[in-house]
Parts: structure tokens; C-alpha cells; sequence
């Protein structure tokens, strides 16, 4: 994905179920050469602590780096205790390493998550 104002650097977000897989996957991100302050772990609401409204941050995404689809389902990934790992401005090495390191660590199909969440309703 290309980022408005930066020809040449790219962006992706994973989400996962547990926040060690996670934790583990931004180390391995860092260990790959991708700068720390290019990666934001987001933590969802989890059962003991107050609920969180990712609302906000999300909104302040949309158009820039999430659809409008996107932010929804992200939300509610959060909502229901999921982690939300980005990395913006990289390379196109950095981004295709991040994507394989991403993968290999278990983030979660979103399409297949939303289809499940469907089914419960």
C-alpha cells in the first residue's frame, strides 16, 4: 500500500488473537531490520482492564491508511480483545519481509474472521 507523501514506502497491518503472538512477531519485525518506530502494536479491550474506545484511532486512519470497511472490522477485532500490529513507511523489501514475518507468526484472515462474526449474528 502506498502512503500519501511518500512515493516509495509502503504500509501493512496484522491482527492476532493473542497479544504474546503479537509481541513476538513485532521482536522478529525489529530482528528483520524494520525500525521500531515504524511499528505500533494496538492492544484490544481485554477482560481486566476498562474497555477502550479504538474508535478514535481508527477514525484518524480512514482514508490514510484504512477503508471504511477496514476501520469497522479492525474495531470490532479490537472490541472483541484482538491486537492490531502496523508497520507504515518501509521499504518494498521491508513491507515483503513484514508480510512473511506477519504470516509465519499467525495473524488472522480478517475476511474469514468477519464471515465467522457473520454467522453468529
Amino acid at each position: 500500500m502506498e502512503i500519501a507523501g511518500r512515493p516509495g514506502s509502503h504500509a501493512l497491518s496484522a491482527f492476532f488473537d493473542d497479544e504474546s503472538d503479537a509481541e513476538k512477531a513485532s521482536e522478529e519485525l525489529i530482528e528483520a531490520g524494520i525500525p521500531k518506530d515504524a511499528i505500533t502494536m494496538t492492544p484490544g479491550n481485554r477482560p481486566d482492564i476498562p474497555p477502550i474506545d479504538h474508535i478514535g484511532f481508527l477514525d484518524a486512519l480512514t482514508g490514510f491508511f484504512f477503508t471504511e470497511e477496514q476501520r469497522k472490522n479492525y474495531a470490532e477485532a479490537l472490541r472483541r480483545g484482538g491486537v492490531l500490529l502496523t508497520v507504515q513507511e518501509v521499504s518494498k523489501a521491508q513491507h515483503d519481509a513484514a508480510l512473511n514475518i506477519l504470516t509465519e507468526r499467525g495473524s488472522i484472515d480478517m475476511d474469514e474472521r468477519v464471515e465467522e462474526w457473520r454467522r453468529e449474528n
